[in-house]
């Protein structure tokens, strides 16, 4: 899932990743890069940063709940869609984040977003 760091002329430093799971995205299990939905590339900090907040704070009007964990991961979820769990023989809420990466690894300095 993850691009090369050079992509045709640009050279890729941020990644932004959307995952679907049932889980919330914090937990960053090992697994956690085989339920990326969405990704996006950028070049800077900055560029990355804007698209993240506005990422973050289109979410909090589309679903109905979201919480806050670890390194102030979102995790983005509506009432009812829920996930079967074979393993457990239950339904289970699936989950919405947006993990950030800086050169291909997991960023864990991310700002508060109001």
């Amino acid at each position: 899932w993850f691009r090369l760091y050079m992509k045709g002329w640009r050279f890729i430093m941020w990644t932004v990743a959307k995952i679907r799971a049932d889980y919330e995205g914090w937990w960053l299990f090992s697994d956690w890069t085989d339920h990326i939905v969405e990704q996006y590339d950028f070049e800077t900090y900055d560029e990355m940063l804007n698209f993240y907040t506005s990422l973050i704070l289109k979410s909090k009007n589309s679903f109905d709940n979201y919480l806050v964990g670890k390194h102030n991961i979102h995790a983005f979820y509506n009432n009812c869609e829920l996930g079967f769990c074979e393993d457990c023989d239950e339904d289970l809420q699936i989950f919405y984040s947006f993990i950030v990466l800086n050169k291909n690894e997991v960023y864990f300095n991310l700002p508060i977003i109001e």
